[in-house]
Formats: C-alpha cells, sequence, structure tokens
C-alpha cells in the first residue's frame, strides 16, 4: 500500500501516432483521422427489461458483428437471480442496422424448470472470419454451479458443470450444439470451468493466424481459480485447453497486440482492486508471468478489452489502439468507464465515464461503420450503448507520475512526465488536480507537447495539518484543444515507508507455500496475506498471535493502520494490543488497545506520539472466535 512506486509499463514501449477528439485527417506527422469525421456519438437504448419479455431476471451481456453484419446481442433469461444451477436460458437479439434497431428476442439454449432441472449460462459469441461460423460458448449446469462442481466429464454427471458450445453456419439465425467438456479439460484435477461472457478472439497475425480463442476459468485441484485459453486451430471441428495461468484469476479476455502477442485482461477474485494481465508469445497456449494494472481499477468484475481497429496491419499505428470497458471502481459495481490506449495497453491516458450509477458487466465490439457497441448491465436488465472515438474526447499523451509522500501540513511538488503519442502539436495544455476539499494546488504548469517528442508537467500540492494518514487518490487532467488526457497517482499522507520495513520477529504463521507469511503485510498487495498456523495437525502456539516489524531506524509513530483480508472472514482479528519499542527487547506497557471490527477499509488504531524503532501487533482474540489471524496490510502513522 505505501510502497511508493513509479508507475510502470506492462509492456515494452511503442510510438503510435494517433489523434483523437476533432481531427479529421492525417497531421503532418502521421496522426490518423478519425473514420467518422469527428463529430461525437453517443446513445443508448434497452434491449431486456427484468419483468418484460417472460423473464423477470436479464443478466451476462455478449455481442458480436456477424460476417453479413448484422449485430447479435446475447445474453441469459433467468427465472430466478441465480447463476448456475439457475435453469436459465441462453437469449439472442438482432439488429440489421447498426444497433439503432432489434428485433425479437429469440432462444439460443432454453433451459428446463422442471425436474430433472437444466441451465445455461454467460454466453461468450466468437466468429471465425475466415469461414463464416459463428459460436456461442456457455455453460451448461444441472444440480451444481462453478462453486459446486465436482471433478469429471461425463456429460450425463449431473454435479459436473459443463462447457457447452453452441454453433451457426446462416449468420446466428439457427444452432447445432456440442459439449466439450472432456476436450478442454486437460487435467483430470480441474474440477469445474466456465466460458468468461463477452466476446473471443481471432488471431489475424503470425504463425497462429486464424486461430480461435475463446477464454476460461477453472478451478484446480487445490481450489484455485486460473485463467485459461480455449482454442481451435481447425475452425471450431475440435477444442483443446493451453495451460492454466495465474492464481485468483476469474473471469477474463483476450486482445491480439500490434506485434502478434495475445494480452490477457483478468479479473482478480483476490481482490486487489484493479485488473491482472499476461501476455503470451505462442497464440495463448502459455502465458507469462502475471502482473497487477494499477491504470486500471476494478471491483472484482467482468470487463472487455479489445482492438479499435480490428483489421489494421500488423504493427501499424492502429493496430495498437485498444478500447477497455469495466466498472471503473474499487470498491462497487458502478462508475462504467471506457478507456482508451495507443500503445498496446502499456498505457491507458484516455477514459469516459458513459454510466456513473450502478453498472456489472460489459463487452465491447468494432461496428462494420467505424463505430463501436457496448452491450452492459446497468443495476437491471441489458442495454445497448452506440459511440465513436470523438466521444471520447480524448488526446493520446499519456502521463507518468511518480507516487509521492508528505506528512500532514506539509507541501511536495509532482513532477510529471508526458510523451506525446498523437502527432499533434498541443500549444496551451491546461493542467488540474483532483485533491480532496481543504487540499491546494499552485503552479501547475504544462510545457507545449510537441509531436513524438517527451514534455513535463508540474503541480505543488499542500496538504492541511490534521489531515488524517491515509492513501489519497488523486487525477491529473491535461486539458487541450485537441481533447484530454488523465492519470491517477497517490498522495500518501503521514504513513512511513514500507519498503523499509522488515518482519523482526513473529510467534506464528503458515508453514506450508508464501500465503500466509508475515512479510506479506508489508508488501504493498493487499491480496496477499499474513495468516497463522490453521492446520488441526500443527502445533498450535493460541493466543496470542503477534507480529513484529522494525521500522528501519527510530522515528516518531503515533498509530497503525490494520487493514483485514479481502476474502474470506478466517482470522479477522478482533481484541488487539499495540506495543513500541526503541530496541525490539524492552516493550513496557501497551501504547493502545481495542477492538477491529470486520469493516473492509484499513482501520486505525491510535496512541500519542512515541519514539520508536519497533512495533508489535498483537491479536488476542478473532472476531468469530477461532484461533486464527491474518493480516492483509500493515501500516504505521509517523512522520517521515
Amino acid at each position: 500500500m505505501t510502497r511508493f512506486r513509479r508507475a510502470r509499463a506492462l509492456l515494452p514501449p511503442v510510438v503510435v501516432a494517433i489523434g483523437l477528439a476533432t481531427a479529421t485527417g492525417a497531421s503532418a506527422t502521421g496522426g490518423v483521422p478519425i473514420p467518422d469525421g469527428g463529430a461525437p456519438l453517443y446513445a443508448e437504448q434497452n434491449l431486456a427489461v427484468n419483468g418484460q419479455g417472460g423473464f423477470p431476471n436479464y443478466r451476462i451481456p455478449a455481442l458480436t458483428t456477424t460476417p453479413n453484419g448484422d449485430l447479435l446481442a446475447s445474453y441469459d433469461g433467468r427465472p430466478t437471480a441465480i447463476d448456475a444451477p439457475g435453469p436459465n436460458s441462453i437469449l439472442q437479439r438482432r439488429s440489421t442496422d447498426g444497433g439503432r434497431t432489434w428485433g425479437d428476442q429469440t432462444v439460443v439454449a432454453a433451459g428446463k424448470t422442471t425436474q430433472p432441472i437444466k441451465g445455461y449460462s454467460d454466453p461468450s459469441y466468437l466468429v471465425d472470419r475466415q469461414t463464416g461460423a459463428i459460436f456461442n460458448f456457455h455453460v451448461y449446469s444441472q444440480n451444481q454451479g462453478f462453486l459446486g462442481s465436482r471433478p469429471g466429464t461425463d456429460p450425463a454427471d449431473p454435479n459436473v458443470l459443463h462447457a457447452n458450445v453452441a454453433r451457426s453456419t446462416d449468420d446466428g439465425h439457427t444452432w447445432t450444439h456440442r459439449t466439450i467438456t472432456a476436450a478442454i479439460t486437460p487435467d483430470p484435477g480441474w474440477r469445474s470451468r466456465f466460458a468468461a461472457s463477452g466476446e473471443g478472439i481471432q488471431l489475424r497475425y503470425g504463425p497462429h493466424a486464424g486461430r480461435l480463442i475463446q477464454q476460461y476459468t477453472i478451478i484446480n485441484a487445490a481450489g484455485t481459480f486460473q485463467a485459461v485459453s480455449v482454442f481451435s486451430d481447425d475452425h471450431g471441428e475440435t477444442w483443446r485447453a493451453g495451460e492454466a495461468v495465474g492464481t485468483g484469476m476469474d473471469e477474463n479476455k483476450t486482445v491480439e497486440l500490434s506485434d502478434g502477442r495475445v494480452m490477457l485482461n483478468s479479473r482478480d477474485s483476490q481482490r486487489s482492486g484493479y485488473r491482472k494481465v499476461a501476455v503470451s508469445t505462442d497464440g495463448g497456449q502459455t502465458y507469462g508471468p502475471v502482473t497487477i494494472d494499477r491504470q486500471l481499477p476494478d471491483p472484482t468484475n467482468n470487463a472487455s478489452i479489445i482492438r479499435a481497429y480490428p483489421d489494421a496491419p500488423k504493427g501499424s499505428a492502429r493496430a495498437k489502439v485498444l478500447l477497455f470497458s469495466n466498472a471503473g471502481s474499487q470498491t462497487a459495481r458502478a462508475n462504467g468507464t471506457i478507456r482508451l490506449s495507443c500503445d498496446d495497453g502499456r498505457t491507458w491516458p484516455v477514459s469516459k465515464v458513459f454510466r456513473p450509477g450502478s453498472m456489472s458487466y460489459s463487452t465491447l465490439t468494432a461496428l462494420a461503420d467505424g463505430t463501436y457497441g457496448l452491450l452492459y448491465e446497468p443495476g437491471s436488465g441489458i442495454r445497448y450503448a452506440n459511440f465513436n472515438l470523438a466521444w471520447l474526447d480524448g488526446i493520446c499523451a499519456p502521463m507518468t507520475i511518480d507516487d509521492v509522500a508528505v506528512d500532514a501540513g506539509g507541501q511536495v511538488t509532482v513532477p510529471i512526465a508526458i510523451d506525446n503519442q498523437s502527432g499533434l502539436t498541443v500549444p496551451r495544455p491546461e493542467l488540474t488536480l483532483s485533491t480532496p476539499d481543504g487540499w491546494s494546488v499552485r503552479d501547475a504548469a504544462s510545457d507545449r507537447l510537441m509531436p513524438g517528442q517527451p514534455s513535463r508537467a508540474r503541480a505543488t500540492i499542500s496538504v492541511p495539518a490534521g489531515t488524517v494518514p491515509g492513501e489519497y487518490p488523486i487525477t491529473a487532467t491535461l486539458r487541450t484543444d485537441r481533447g484530454t488526457t488523465s492519470q491517477a497517482f497517490t498522495v500518501t499522507v503521514g504513513l512511513l515507508d514500507q519498503s523499509r520495513m522488515s518482519i523482526a520477529e513473529v510467534n506464528s504463521e503458515e508453514v506450508l507455500g508464501e500465503n500466509g507469511r508475515a512479510a506479506n503485510i508489508l508488501d504493498g498487495d493487499p491480496a496477499s496475506i499474513w495468516h497463522t498456523q490453521w492446520s488441526t495437525t500443527d502445533p498450535d502456539p493460541g493466543y496470542p498471535h503477534h507480529v513484529t516489524v522494525d521500522l528501519g531506524g527510530t522515528q516518531p509513530i503515533s498509530g497503525i493502520q490494520y487493514l483485514r483480508r479481502a476474502t474470506g472472514s478466517n482470522g479477522l482479528v478482533g481484541d488487539y494490543a499495540i506495543y513500541t519499542s526503541l530496541d525490539g527487547q524492552s516493550w513496557g506497557e501497551p501504547a493502545t488497545t481495542g477492538r477491529f471490527t470486520s469493516a473492509r477499509p484499513a482501520q486505525r488504531a491510535t496512541f500519542p506520539q512515541v519514539e520508536a524503532r519497533f512495533v508489535k501487533v498483537v491479536a488476542l482474540s478473532e472476531l468469530s472466535s477461532q484461533r486464527w489471524a491474518s493480516i492483509a496490510e500493515l501500516n504505521v502513522e509517523g512522520k517521515r
């Protein structure tokens, strides 16, 4: 949380020349024209309203364009509100005029509400642009859903959540159905799987051109959520699964990058508050290390990522342009946002909120007329929107901003580097910062933006005395006559630097793997935790549990901040005592005592300021009266 980091690229840097907003033709430096002439467009309409059309509930959008140019929207029709194994049906509507009007609701796969119950949920389209075939992937459930499914691949086994795929060779008018559970389960330990809803991809470049890829989430033998690409190299006659990737993955999507690599973008079931990303160099069969993209906040929700120009030549400027949609919040399924990248997802400088309120799943697709379709859940039902790039009102000029730290009552100057990828000259950019009430910003200024050249900006932030210690997200926005770019960063107030701290002593921690190590409370990652020994066969030190932190030097401190684990309730600390020491040997009376709650935001335990080098956090009880303790992150309040 307070490991002050520099904003880092996830992928090797590339330069892209594309201007958004009002550009209508190629600039002298190679800017890409906007195909619709630059007039902003955004229009939306309801496609399915809960309680109308035969179903009380509609969920899970999928969207694609057929080879003949029709637009297909698919989603669940649910007799109840539950996921699989509810008796849900896969439904579809068709537009023959680019999404302006829609035909009647039809059925792709019909659920059965009488015993034995059968259900079909979570549709995802995939179009083979070479043969014209359209696939609709979805789950087939009988007695069990994703979490309850047991190992097995027999389609007759009602306790296995199965993988089904419907195929159409007439632009989605009629469908044939197959169960492919056995084909895509290479490891018999995989006990569950489901296709991530939305839309799969077909590779355009390199040795795997033509490959069809649909993303799945699986649960392995250890109970871990992982992502996996399911693919076909024979136009959907056969399907097989690549290697499972990551831990705590969930619904995930892929996009082919301008150089032919495949980037995976996943929901994080470990609740980091951001998206997880990995890259494949072999067409989705295997993926490299999983990283967290802190430019993409996410409340653990399904999202969408596509190429803005899917037919662009390999390596071209347009091939590097990506669009991303999700609920742009870390805490709630709300704030529906579309983002744009001009450098293969390395940076996301352009964003636009399309729904400030409740918004869950969403999916994007490129339309034949150069605009884009967006199908999303507005809180209830299914809604369709059509927009163009001009509506985003952006310019590809990403900013790099370091996170900074300051004491309450102090000030800090924030340097900003700007990479003008737009191919446009911008003489008078205006810089603003979104700071909390009572904070002040002065000397906010930016150099003129020159195409293909780095520029600089700066601002000085003053923080009032008495500001509660914590991490404060700030958004820097650069407004120009060519569009707007923005970048988030963090101002940490009154918290010591975790990177200087270390674990001095711990009386109990998990001995298997690394997830329960005490060092996890200082790694800046709320998804990793310290967890005390929990196996009933291991020696049990019992309460109290404690962990001691070495601050890396003697400093004035005045409290700690405890962040509970994001998933599960096992080990939530209840009663606590906090001790301080100069030498790690002499502790004296507690600096403070109290009781934490089950609240998810960081909780404070404060005391009168004291000089100390060591802080001991003692867990005296657990909220559910068990014998364990866990902490996701520990921060120390004090002066740097």
